[in-house]
């Protein structure tokens, strides 16, 4: 059964309301995954930006279109989105090494830059966004060989559901991948264990903006 969000009335958002801002390297998947909830309920506002080919998607170029996009300052007098008093903005990426290890200090620079700035949070993976997306389906760590490697955590999430992960259903499990991943949360040292995500704070966030929808469509699922 497709869960699509045509279920409910388009009200436009209200600008009263608390909005999240969240910037993603996935160009596809995160950026799918997170425009469920925008379009769950019209008046939350969710703003998910969408990468475009010739932007950057290396940690610092992310961050750089973050502020681009929000801090107002008077060389950029007109940012894309009015971040006003109360808005979140999420910053999610990956840990996953690249073969020069360039993305470590990247990251830790922009940990740095989101305590800095109110409101500004950072959301991690490792190795990548599946493991968020395992836990929707899972409420244990996997045991497999090679689970250092994306490649691996996507074949393992596609294999875990007839049909692979889809977008357009499986975020609804949002509430359970919380819990299952918080109870499998560990960090080594300040690093996330592998097969660990803390998007479960930014899915927190997310989550009492529409529990009364999520419960709706929770309740048209066959048992």
């Amino acid at each position: 059964m497709i869960l699509t969000n045509r279920l409910f009335e388009r009200i436009p958002p209200s600008r009263e309301a608390k909005s999240i801002y969240i910037f993603c390297e996935g160009a596809k998947r995160e950026f799918d995954y997170f425009e469920y909830f925008k379009e769950l309920d019209s008046r939350i506002n969710i703003e998910v930006y969408k990468l475009h080919e010739q932007e950057g998607n290396s940690p610092s170029g992310l961050l750089q279109i973050a502020e681009r996009c929000i801090n107002k300052t008077s060389e950029n007098p007109n940012p894309k989105y009015i971040f006003i008093e109360g808005d979140e903005v999420w910053i999610v990426l990956d840990i996953d090494k690249d073969k020069f290890n360039s993305r470590e200090p990247q990251i830790k620079n922009i940990q740095t830059r989101c305590n800095e700035l109110e409101n500004w949070h950072l959301a991690q993976s490792n190795p990548c966004f599946e493991v968020w997306l395992y836990y929707h389906l899972h409420s244990h760590k996997p045991e497999f060989e090679k689970s250092e490697k994306c490649s691996e955590w996507k074949k393992l999430v596609n294999n875990s559901v007839k049909g692979g992960f889809d977008p357009r259903k499986h975020p609804i499990y949002i509430e359970t991948a919380i819990i299952n991943a918080e109870k499998n949360f560990k960090l080594v040292g300040d690093k996330l264990d592998f097969g660990c995500t803390d998007v479960y704070n930014l899915a927190s966030t997310i989550v009492p903006l529409l529990s009364s929808k999520l419960k709706r469509v929770l309740n048209q699922i066959p048992e």
